[in-house]
Protein backbone atom coordinates (compact mmCIF):
# COMPACT_ATOMS: atom_id res chain seq x y z
CA UNK A 1 0.00 0.00 0.00
CA UNK A 2 1.25 3.51 -0.72
CA UNK A 3 0.65 6.96 1.52
CA UNK A 4 -2.50 6.83 -0.50
CA UNK A 5 -4.15 4.14 0.30
CA UNK A 6 -7.93 3.75 1.50
CA UNK A 7 -8.20 3.75 5.00
CA UNK A 8 -10.08 0.52 4.21
CA UNK A 9 -6.98 -1.00 4.30
CA UNK A 10 -5.82 -2.88 7.85
CA UNK A 11 -3.02 -1.24 7.66
CA UNK A 12 -4.57 2.47 8.42
CA UNK A 13 -5.81 3.11 11.77
CA UNK A 14 -7.83 5.71 13.16
CA UNK A 15 -6.83 6.97 16.63
CA UNK A 16 -9.34 8.81 18.00
CA UNK A 17 -8.06 11.57 20.44
CA UNK A 18 -10.65 12.67 23.57
CA UNK A 19 -10.04 14.84 26.54
CA UNK A 20 -12.86 14.94 29.04
CA UNK A 21 -15.88 13.40 28.96
CA UNK A 22 -17.94 15.27 30.90
CA UNK A 23 -21.16 17.84 31.22
CA UNK A 24 -19.44 20.91 32.07
CA UNK A 25 -17.23 23.29 30.92
CA UNK A 26 -15.70 26.94 30.32
CA UNK A 27 -16.66 28.42 26.93
CA UNK A 28 -13.05 28.18 26.32
CA UNK A 29 -12.35 24.92 26.89
CA UNK A 30 -15.71 23.75 25.29
CA UNK A 31 -14.43 21.95 22.08
CA UNK A 32 -12.55 19.62 24.20
CA UNK A 33 -15.24 18.18 26.04
CA UNK A 34 -17.48 15.57 25.26
CA UNK A 35 -21.04 15.02 27.24
CA UNK A 36 -20.96 11.20 28.50
CA UNK A 37 -24.31 10.67 26.51
CA UNK A 38 -22.81 11.39 23.51
CA UNK A 39 -19.24 9.56 24.21
CA UNK A 40 -21.84 6.60 24.97
CA UNK A 41 -23.17 6.85 21.61
CA UNK A 42 -19.93 6.70 19.87
CA UNK A 43 -18.87 3.71 21.60
CA UNK A 44 -22.21 2.12 21.11
CA UNK A 45 -21.26 2.70 16.93
CA UNK A 46 -18.12 1.16 17.08
CA UNK A 47 -18.93 -2.05 18.97
CA UNK A 48 -21.81 -1.96 16.79
CA UNK A 49 -19.84 -1.75 13.65
CA UNK A 50 -17.43 -4.44 14.74
CA UNK A 51 -14.10 -1.69 15.68
CA UNK A 52 -11.38 -3.60 17.40
CA UNK A 53 -9.53 -1.39 20.27
CA UNK A 54 -5.80 -1.34 20.10
CA UNK A 55 -4.15 0.60 23.20
CA UNK A 56 -1.18 3.00 21.23
CA UNK A 57 1.49 0.76 22.83
CA UNK A 58 -0.25 -2.27 21.11
CA UNK A 59 -0.68 -0.80 17.61
CA UNK A 60 3.19 0.65 17.91
CA UNK A 61 4.23 -2.32 18.31
CA UNK A 62 2.66 -4.25 15.91
CA UNK A 63 3.86 -1.57 13.52
CA UNK A 64 7.52 -1.87 15.04
CA UNK A 65 7.11 -6.00 14.19
CA UNK A 66 6.31 -4.70 10.90
CA UNK A 67 2.32 -6.61 11.37
CA UNK A 68 -0.93 -6.15 10.21
CA UNK A 69 -3.42 -4.82 12.78
CA UNK A 70 -6.82 -6.83 13.06
CA UNK A 71 -9.10 -5.33 10.49
CA UNK A 72 -10.97 -2.58 11.69
CA UNK A 73 -8.66 -1.76 14.21
CA UNK A 74 -9.33 1.81 16.11
CA UNK A 75 -7.17 2.87 19.05
CA UNK A 76 -9.20 5.37 21.63
CA UNK A 77 -7.06 7.91 23.39
CA UNK A 78 -7.34 10.26 26.05
CA UNK A 79 -5.33 13.38 26.81
CA UNK A 80 -4.43 14.89 30.51
CA UNK A 81 -6.18 11.97 32.70
CA UNK A 82 -9.39 13.69 33.99
CA UNK A 83 -10.93 12.52 36.88
CA UNK A 84 -13.78 12.66 34.71
CA UNK A 85 -12.35 9.47 32.70
CA UNK A 86 -13.18 7.16 35.98
CA UNK A 87 -16.36 8.52 36.41
CA UNK A 88 -17.81 8.90 32.74
CA UNK A 89 -15.16 6.84 30.31
CA UNK A 90 -13.94 3.74 31.61
CA UNK A 91 -17.40 1.87 33.09
CA UNK A 92 -18.51 2.48 29.17
CA UNK A 93 -15.41 1.59 27.55
CA UNK A 94 -15.88 -1.98 29.74
CA UNK A 95 -19.40 -2.33 29.09
CA UNK A 96 -18.64 -2.41 25.25
CA UNK A 97 -15.61 -4.77 25.94
CA UNK A 98 -12.94 -1.70 24.33
CA UNK A 99 -10.05 -0.99 25.50
CA UNK A 100 -8.43 2.57 25.39
CA UNK A 101 -4.80 5.01 26.16
CA UNK A 102 -4.95 7.22 28.67
CA UNK A 103 -1.79 9.90 28.42
CA UNK A 104 -1.31 11.66 32.16
CA UNK A 105 1.15 14.86 32.72
CA UNK A 106 2.09 13.57 35.76
CA UNK A 107 2.87 17.16 37.39
CA UNK A 108 -0.18 17.53 38.36
CA UNK A 109 -1.97 13.74 39.02
CA UNK A 110 -3.78 14.02 42.28
CA UNK A 111 -3.98 18.04 41.75
CA UNK A 112 -5.78 19.91 38.97
CA UNK A 113 -5.61 21.65 35.32
CA UNK A 114 -3.47 24.62 36.49
CA UNK A 115 -2.18 24.84 33.05
CA UNK A 116 -5.74 25.72 31.93
CA UNK A 117 -5.82 28.95 33.73
CA UNK A 118 -6.29 31.27 30.33
CA UNK A 119 -9.27 28.43 30.14
CA UNK A 120 -10.76 29.06 33.28
CA UNK A 121 -10.35 25.26 33.76
CA UNK A 122 -7.93 25.13 36.38
CA UNK A 123 -9.70 23.39 39.23
CA UNK A 124 -10.58 20.89 36.36
CA UNK A 125 -9.49 17.30 38.78
CA UNK A 126 -6.94 14.69 37.33
CA UNK A 127 -6.14 11.10 38.60
CA UNK A 128 -4.45 10.37 41.84
CA UNK A 129 -2.03 7.90 41.57
CA UNK A 130 -4.03 5.26 43.45
CA UNK A 131 -6.77 5.95 40.61
CA UNK A 132 -4.21 5.82 37.90
CA UNK A 133 -3.33 2.02 39.39
CA UNK A 134 -6.58 1.01 39.40
CA UNK A 135 -7.08 2.18 35.88
CA UNK A 136 -4.03 0.62 34.61
CA UNK A 137 -5.43 -2.50 36.90
CA UNK A 138 -8.49 -2.52 34.32
CA UNK A 139 -6.19 -2.93 31.16
CA UNK A 140 -5.81 1.10 30.18
CA UNK A 141 -2.88 1.60 29.35
CA UNK A 142 -1.38 4.68 30.87
CA UNK A 143 1.13 6.90 28.19
CA UNK A 144 3.28 9.84 29.34
CA UNK A 145 2.48 13.43 28.08
CA UNK A 146 5.31 15.43 29.61
CA UNK A 147 5.41 16.13 33.66
CA UNK A 148 4.46 20.14 33.14
CA UNK A 149 1.86 20.02 30.30
CA UNK A 150 4.38 22.43 28.70
CA UNK A 151 4.53 23.60 24.92
CA UNK A 152 8.08 21.25 24.50
CA UNK A 153 9.04 22.82 21.21
CA UNK A 154 9.26 26.33 22.59
CA UNK A 155 11.13 24.85 25.84
CA UNK A 156 15.24 24.46 25.59
CA UNK A 157 16.86 20.81 24.94
CA UNK A 158 17.52 20.40 28.78
CA UNK A 159 14.28 21.55 29.79
CA UNK A 160 12.57 19.42 27.04
CA UNK A 161 14.24 16.16 28.06
CA UNK A 162 13.25 16.60 31.92
CA UNK A 163 9.62 16.87 30.95
CA UNK A 164 9.93 13.67 28.79
CA UNK A 165 12.26 11.42 31.05
CA UNK A 166 10.34 12.59 34.26
CA UNK A 167 7.20 11.88 33.10
CA UNK A 168 7.99 8.54 31.88
CA UNK A 169 10.20 7.89 35.19
CA UNK A 170 6.83 8.77 37.31
CA UNK A 171 4.54 6.65 35.70
CA UNK A 172 6.60 3.42 35.80
CA UNK A 173 7.37 4.05 39.36
CA UNK A 174 4.14 4.24 40.50
CA UNK A 175 2.50 2.12 38.39
CA UNK A 176 5.23 -0.70 38.21
CA UNK A 177 4.69 -1.05 34.25
CA UNK A 178 6.68 0.10 31.25
CA UNK A 179 5.65 2.83 29.53
CA UNK A 180 6.18 3.20 25.68
CA UNK A 181 4.06 5.97 24.47
CA UNK A 182 4.54 9.55 25.25
CA UNK A 183 1.77 12.50 23.63
CA UNK A 184 2.99 15.69 23.47
CA UNK A 185 0.96 18.37 25.07
CA UNK A 186 -0.88 20.47 22.72
CA UNK A 187 0.20 18.28 20.20
CA UNK A 188 3.28 20.10 19.46
CA UNK A 189 6.47 19.17 18.65
CA UNK A 190 9.58 19.77 17.05
CA UNK A 191 12.50 17.79 15.26
CA UNK A 192 14.73 18.05 18.26
CA UNK A 193 11.67 17.26 20.74
CA UNK A 194 10.54 13.63 18.47
CA UNK A 195 14.39 12.73 18.82
CA UNK A 196 14.25 13.31 22.60
CA UNK A 197 11.12 10.90 22.64
CA UNK A 198 12.69 8.41 20.36
CA UNK A 199 15.99 8.12 22.89
CA UNK A 200 13.61 6.92 25.84
CA UNK A 201 11.79 4.25 23.85
CA UNK A 202 8.90 6.05 23.04
CA UNK A 203 6.51 6.30 20.28
CA UNK A 204 5.41 10.01 20.23
CA UNK A 205 1.68 10.24 19.21
CA UNK A 206 0.53 14.09 17.92
CA UNK A 207 -2.26 15.73 16.55
CA UNK A 208 -2.00 15.76 12.75
CA UNK A 209 -6.22 14.78 12.25
CA UNK A 210 -5.15 11.82 10.00
CA UNK A 211 -5.66 8.37 10.00
CA UNK A 212 -2.24 6.79 11.08
CA UNK A 213 -0.23 4.39 8.54
CA UNK A 214 2.72 2.18 8.57
CA UNK A 215 4.74 5.32 6.81
CA UNK A 216 3.77 7.79 9.95
CA UNK A 217 6.93 8.68 11.58
CA UNK A 218 6.63 6.50 15.21
CA UNK A 219 8.13 9.72 16.70
CA UNK A 220 4.68 11.16 15.28
CA UNK A 221 2.65 9.16 14.69
CA UNK A 222 -0.94 11.72 13.57
CA UNK A 223 -4.35 11.29 16.03
CA UNK A 224 -7.99 12.77 15.05
CA UNK A 225 -9.39 14.86 17.14
CA UNK A 226 -12.97 14.54 18.86
CA UNK A 227 -14.99 17.70 19.96
CA UNK A 228 -17.87 18.33 21.96
CA UNK A 229 -20.06 18.50 18.69
CA UNK A 230 -18.49 15.18 16.86
CA UNK A 231 -22.06 13.64 16.29
CA UNK A 232 -21.99 9.88 15.44
CA UNK A 233 -22.26 10.24 11.89
CA UNK A 234 -19.24 12.86 11.90
CA UNK A 235 -17.30 10.27 14.11
CA UNK A 236 -18.10 7.80 10.95
CA UNK A 237 -16.65 10.26 8.61
CA UNK A 238 -14.11 10.70 10.90
CA UNK A 239 -12.64 7.18 11.09
CA UNK A 240 -13.20 6.73 7.48
CA UNK A 241 -11.42 9.75 6.51
CA UNK A 242 -9.05 9.35 3.56
CA UNK A 243 -5.64 9.69 3.40
CA UNK A 244 -3.94 10.89 0.51
CA UNK A 245 -0.55 13.02 -0.35
CA UNK A 246 -2.73 16.44 -0.32
CA UNK A 247 -4.36 15.64 3.52
CA UNK A 248 -0.43 15.15 4.29
CA UNK A 249 0.60 18.39 2.58
CA UNK A 250 -2.47 20.82 4.29
CA UNK A 251 -1.63 18.59 7.89
CA UNK A 252 2.37 19.87 7.67
CA UNK A 253 1.32 23.46 6.54
CA UNK A 254 -1.58 23.36 9.34
CA UNK A 255 1.78 22.84 11.78
CA UNK A 256 4.45 24.55 10.20
CA UNK A 257 1.74 27.75 10.71
CA UNK A 258 0.71 27.00 14.08
CA UNK A 259 4.30 27.11 15.15
CA UNK A 260 5.26 30.34 13.65
CA UNK A 261 1.86 32.05 15.15
CA UNK A 262 2.98 30.73 18.65
CA UNK A 263 6.15 31.30 18.20
CA UNK A 264 5.48 35.01 17.73
CA UNK A 265 2.48 35.15 20.51
CA UNK A 266 4.70 33.02 23.41
CA UNK A 267 4.86 35.92 25.52
CA UNK A 268 1.20 37.12 25.26
CA UNK A 269 -0.12 33.30 25.88
CA UNK A 270 -0.75 32.20 29.41
CA UNK A 271 -0.12 28.62 28.93
CA UNK A 272 3.40 29.62 27.44
CA UNK A 273 6.24 27.74 28.89
CA UNK A 274 7.76 31.00 30.50
CA UNK A 275 4.46 31.71 32.12
CA UNK A 276 3.22 27.78 32.74
CA UNK A 277 1.95 27.27 36.56
CA UNK A 278 4.85 25.34 38.90
CA UNK A 279 3.92 21.86 38.84
CA UNK A 280 3.30 20.10 42.02
CA UNK A 281 6.74 18.64 43.50
CA UNK A 282 7.89 15.76 42.26
CA UNK A 283 6.85 12.58 44.48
Amino acid sequence: MTESGATSSPSVVPILMYHSISTASSDAFRPFVVSPELFAEHLGWLAGHGYHTLTAGELAELRRAGQEPPPRSIVLTFDDAFRDFVEHALPVLQDHRLRATLFVPTGYVGSAARWLVAEREERRALLSWSELRSVASAGVECGAHSHSHAQLDLLGRRAAAREVALSQTLLEDHLQVPVRSFAYPFGYSSRAVRELVDQRGLTGFAVGDLPSTPYDDPRAVPRLTVTWGTTTAELEALVSRPRGARDVATSRARAVASRTLRTLRVKKRANAPERAPVPPTVT
